[in-house]
């Protein structure tokens, strides 16, 4: 919460973290535009999604899940993972067998040519 000192109103924090938000321009390049602190800009975004109950930052750019809300949801979850592991372990084996590969070539290569 602003304090009653604050050298910014509620109105241009409110303007300022809206046009990050509906722009897509970084809070970086506006608080530069703007020569206020990087920080605060990022308070005053983080501040407005969660006062207006928006996704936050890492949650609108796919870097984070919101936290599922029901058990259908959660299964559906599960079974997606269930598939990347699945992916992960058919990978995991395709690199043992090169692996394995790679070691029987070398062991060929170093033996003595006689």
């Amino acid at each position: 919460m602003p304090s009653n000192n604050s050298k910014y109103s509620e109105e241009m924090r409110e303007r300022t973290a809206r046009h990050v938000i509906e722009t897509g321009v970084s809070a970086t390049s506006m608080a530069e535009e703007l020569g206020i602190d990087t920080n605060t800009v990022c308070r005053w975004v983080r501040d407005y999604r969660r006062k207006n109950k928006l996704p936050s930052y890492a949650e609108s750019k796919g870097m984070k899940r919101s936290e599922p809300k029901s058990n259908s949801e959660l299964l559906c979850r599960v079974k997606e993972l269930e598939k990347e592991v699945k992916v992960k372990e058919k990978e995991l084996e395709t690199e043992r067998n090169k692996v394995e590969i790679l070691k029987k070539s070398l062991h060929i290569f170093i033996q003595p040519q006689g």
